[in-house]
């Protein structure tokens, strides 16, 4: 009689309680598996030819998105050819250092522009290229890419933040290039035919690549509409940032500076 008792009484104890622990249950695994739940996936090349795709033997700087290449110039007297067929045909010589911009490859060599914005073909060898160069110098200009932000650095410390507007990306002719550079030179205003536009307060870091002021029109006048664009990539190449910064930047960066543009 003890024992159906309390069997009975664990029978009512399990009718009373186990259903909301079943209910419970249930909802727990719902949410687990519920389409509501965010799975954060990474983005990643998983196939040997999408890897070889953007894979260099010597170590560039550009981004998988990006037509341009830099290189630097790692042999004494680097020859520059007309063409790539091997018929050398030599335009002129590069030297240890020097930084150029590829645009395309064949036949193992690269089509590239210098300092001076001339074209050529030069070899594309471990003697003649690197990947990587790295100017310490007291000044640097930071450009992101990414945030559309120049950071201004003396002695490792930040002076300054500056928003921007860097070249048009998915456009050989417009997307800016990425590498390490140094100051060129700097003047007070420029004017482009070509695209009908100038600028204040510029300074050069690679061939015609410059940092300068928001567009002028050829009278200095600053075009209004482009005021807007700041923080957004649209310039055909150089690197625009507001009058005032333009001018801090000409003022205050000396001429041989570290430029390192990077996403």
């Amino acid at each position: 009689m003890k024992k159906t008792w309390v069997l009975s009484t664990l029978f009512t104890l399990s009718i009373i309680f186990l259903p909301p622990f079943l209910m419970d249950l249930d909802k727990e695994n719902k949410e687990i598996n519920s389409d509501d739940v965010k799975v954060i996936q990474v983005e990643h090349i998983d196939t040997d030819s999408e890897k070889n795709k953007y894979q260099d033997d010597i170590t560039t700087f550009y981004s998988n998105t990006s037509f341009k290449k830099t290189y630097y110039i790692s042999g004494d007297r680097v020859n520059v050819y007309s063409d790539s067929s091997g018929s050398d045909k030599l335009l002129r010589y590069l030297r240890k250092n020097d930084v150029i911009v590829a645009y395309n490859e064949r036949n193992g060599y690269i089509y590239c522009e210098d300092n001076n914005g001339r074209f050529g073909w030069v070899r594309k060898n471990k003697d003649n290229l690197s990947g990587e160069i790295n100017k310490k110098t007291t000044y640097k200009v930071d450009v992101d890419l990414t945030k559309q932000l120049i950071f201004i650095y003396k002695d490792n410390k930040e002076l300054r933040e500056i928003k921007c507007s860097t070249g048009l990306i998915g456009n050989a002719d417009t997307e800016t290039p990425v590498g390490n550079f140094e100051i060129q030179n700097k003047g007070t205003f420029f004017f482009s035919p070509k695209y009908n536009q100038g600028g204040k307060y510029y300074i050069k870091f690679f061939s015609n690549y410059l940092i300068h002021s928001i567009p002028t029109d050829k009278n200095g006048n600053i075009i209004e509409e482009e005021k807007d664009k700041l923080g957004v990539p649209v310039s055909h190449g150089c690197i625009r940032v507001p009058v005032e910064e333009s001018k801090w930047i000409y003022d205050n960066i000396p001429v041989g500076s570290a430029v390192s543009i990077h996403y």
